[in-house]
Order: C-alpha cells, then sequence, then structure tokens
C-alpha cells in the first residue's frame, strides 16, 4: 500500500501494537452504543425486549394456569439471554481476536493497515471516516456511523498519543454525542 522507502512516510506514520483485552472491547463496544445511530438502536432494542420482557412475564406469572406459567418461564429465558448479550459477545470477541495473537496497526496519511499473525487488512481514509475516543480507545469506524464495523486502537499500544490523535483527527471527523 505504502511505499516503504518513502521519507515522508516516516514522519507521518503511527505504529500501534497490542493484544486486547476483554475491557478494550466493553469499552468499545460501549461508546459504539453510546455514539453512533446504530449502537443507538442496538441499545434501545435491548432495552425494549427487557421491558417488554419483563411485563409479559409480570402479566403471565399473575394471571396464573400452568401454560400460562410455562409460557411466562420461557419469556424470562428469552429475556435472560438478550440481556446477557452484550457480556457473551465481549467473551466471544476477546476469544476470537486473542486467537490471532498481538494486533499491529500502522496508520499514516494514506490509510490504516491491520496486521495479526493471521491477516492483514488495508484500509484507505475513506473507508474509516468516522473515529471514537474514549479516555483508552481510538476507535475507527469504518464505512459510515451507521455500521458495527470498528478498529480499535488502545492508547496504551502507542509511543506518541499526541501524533497518533492528530493523525487520526487530520482523516477522520469526531463523532461526538453529549
Amino acid at each position: 500500500m505504502w511505499d516503504v522507502g518513502s521519507d515522508e512516510r516516516a514522519v507521518t506514520s503511527v505504529e500501534v501494537r497490542y493484544t486486547p483485552t476483554a475491557e478494550d472491547f466493553r469499552e468499545a463496544f460501549a461508546a459504539w452504543e453510546r455514539c453512533t445511530a446504530a449502537g443507538r438502536r442496538s441499545r434501545l432494542a435491548v432495552y425494549t425486549v427487557a421491558v417488554g420482557g419483563t411485563a409479559v412475564v409480570g402479566l403471565l406469572a399473575v394471571l396464573g394456569g400452568t401454560v400460562l406459567r410455562l409460557l411466562a418461564l420461557l419469556v424470562a429465558v428469552v429475556l435472560l439471554v438478550v440481556l446477557a448479550g452484550p457480556a457473551t459477545r465481549v467473551r466471544r470477541v476477546t476469544r476470537t481476536a486473542r486467537e490471532k495473537g498481538e494486533f499491529r496497526v500502522l496508520l499514516d496519511d494514506q490509510g490504516v493497515v491491520v496486521s495479526t499473525e493471521a491477516s492483514v487488512t488495508e484500509f484507505a481514509w475513506s473507508e474509516q471516516r468516522y473515529y471514537l475516543e474514549t479516555p483508552r480507545l481510538f476507535l475507527l469506524l469504518k464505512g459510515s456511523e451507521e455500521t458495527g464495523v470498528l478498529t480499535m486502537l488502545p492508547k496504551r499500544g502507542v509511543d506518541d498519543l499526541r501524533v497518533l490523535g492528530e493523525l487520526i483527527d487530520r482523516h477522520a471527523t469526531a463523532l461526538v454525542r453529549d
């Protein structure tokens, strides 16, 4: 993707190295849910199922009867599965990421290269138009704020955080939600 011999690249490139943790993914998903339209819709769906499921369980339990109690139990189990979804997602994604080993992300003015022992993926900045910043992470969003695909950049994995922030800010738009 880039001309390795270029002097310009050496000045404007930043490398982030890290092994993902469950806490990284919890923070990334929480930021995505708070700050993107897709994330807010996802969170609203979970809350709606939780409130609706609780109401249905309560109503069926009050109405009584064996069939209704069994139905209430089924709704309660579905409710538990929905509410456990975020924690299950974090465990699954963390396990998958750990299998890939250390992540090495190289960013420069032309784009982003994410490499692991298993793969190398390149993105132009035009594909990562938005970003989120949390206390511990930068998150690059692929496509638009409507998508759920992100590149996670833990701040602990970079030597010069200021240069990383400036490079990202130069090429992507910050999503801010009050």
